[in-house]
């Protein structure tokens, strides 16, 4: 039976043997043990991979019953994954909650947040998962990064307003750059593939132009800045857009032969998709008997046939013929 190994692993796998310290090691094995499809194919692969973890804990002094090893993961659901990340105090936890109404713990004093959560996005009629995660330090553990990878997206939140300022944003790029999330002079591919967004929070604060202005000189450009007031609920709605943005999606609405669209449930694929890779997307049969398709997009088509290799746009309606 064939592994069927993802992306995921696959980049896990390839930093690990590129790993330096046992620490390293450690995590990525954590991170290949969390992705691993969980069939028979794998078996011997899941075996090996808790063997040579355990055999790692050991000669680090630590237990090697592995079942203990703190490990977060979290599934893909909704349309994509975003992970929030910042330092401490930012208004991480803040953002998400008020963005998702998910129940994370929300405090004046820093580290409020010690494990991830997850809550859901609603955007138009998609739903977007965001995963609050722990604040980001010299020592944050290795799961957290593997958050950050195996997410569609990064969101990184930055409060203009601290004196700390460019010390926070020292501290998340140096993290970013060790995890390879960002380019380095060594390295100017790293985190290339990895979309990045950019939050710039607490912009009702007196002094936060100026942190901006600050922002904007220190990164030079390289990203773009989304303004924000969570404590206002200024720019969260230019942030949900530029979120799904970033996902790269699009929503496309079936129409069964003489019936109104269903607009309530889109299919949702990556930009450049087919009109067979949305009949793909329904079932495989389906597409294998599908002739041609009609196009409704309120703007060049109003009904008219187009076929199975078209290039679909975002909430195109689409009736399927076989």
């Amino acid at each position: 039976m064939p592994a069927n190994l993802t992306p995921e692993y696959l980049e896990a796998d390839k930093r690990f043997k590129q790993a330096k310290t046992i620490d390293e090691k450690i995590a990525c094995l954590q991170e290949m043990m969390a992705v691993i499809p969980k069939h028979k194919g794998t078996e011997k692969m899941r075996a090996d991979l808790k063997r040579r973890l355990s055999n790692l804990l050991k000669q680090k002094g630590e237990k090697s019953h592995i079942h203990r090893a703190v490990w977060y993961h979290f599934e893909k659901q909704g349309a994509g994954q975003v992970a929030v990340f910042g330092t401490a105090n930012v208004g991480k936890s803040s953002l998400v909650k008020v963005l998702t109404g998910a129940p994370t713990e929300v405090a004046s004093y820093p580290f409020t947040t010690k494990v991830p959560q997850a809550g859901m996005l609603l955007y138009e009629d998609v739903q977007i998962q965001l995963i609050d995660t722990p604040p980001l330090t010299n020592d944050s553990p290795g799961w957290l990064f593997h958050i950050l990878r195996t997410a569609d997206t990064m969101l990184w939140v930055i409060d203009v307003s601290a004196d700390d300022l460019l010390e926070s944003v020292e501290l998340c790029l140096k993290k970013l750059r060790e995890a390879r999330l960002y380019p380095t002079e060594e390295l100017p591919e790293a985190g290339r593939n990895k979309k990045l967004l950019a939050v710039a929070n607490k912009c009702d604060e007196p002094n936060s132009k100026i942190g901006l202005e600050l922002l904007k000189e220190f990164l030079n450009n390289s990203l773009h800045i989304i303004e924000v007031s969570v404590l206002k609920l200024s720019g969260l709605e230019e942030l949900k857009i530029k979120i799904f943005e970033s996902l790269e999606i699009i929503r496309v609405y079936t129409k069964p032969q003489g019936k109104p669209p269903d607009l309530t449930e889109p299919v949702i694929l990556k930009k450049g998709s087919t009109v067979l890779d949305a009949a793909r997307a329904l079932h495989k049969e389906f597409a294998e008997k599908l002739k041609f398709a009609r196009l409704w997009d309120n703007k060049a088509f109003f009904g008219q046939r187009v076929e199975k290799t078209y290039i679909l746009k975002d909430k195109d309606i689409v009736e399927f013929h076989v």
